[in-house]
């Protein structure tokens, strides 16, 4: 099982590690709870080492977490690999990417 992590600095949350089915459901927790505290303005990818499809759908709902609650969000350094599963899907409008 792939392992990622999360971690909080002020208004941005940073990501690490591979995104993949398993371990985007644990993120998925891990980073519920945030999003109930202090809103999130950015979430830094840089430290995302791979992912697949689950690690794009995973963006798509901490969007919908930020819309749900009126909140701005960006995604600030994505990786490459998951530009290319964004683009492919047709995501690029949807998702706000800095």
């Amino acid at each position: 099982m792939a392992e990622a992590s999360a971690r909080r600095e002020g208004d941005a949350v940073h990501v690490q590690g591979e995104l993949d089915f398993d371990s985007v459901a644990r993120l998925w927790e891990i980073t519920e709870s945030l999003f109930q505290a202090e809103p999130i303005h950015r979430i830094d990818l840089s430290g995302v080492l791979r992912s697949n499809s689950a690690g794009v759908a995973l963006m798509v709902e901490w969007l919908h977490q930020a819309r749900r609650r009126q909140q701005p969000l960006a995604f600030v350094n994505i990786p490459k690999q998951m530009r290319a599963i964004i683009e492919v899907a047709e995501l690029e409008t949807v998702l706000p990417l800095a």
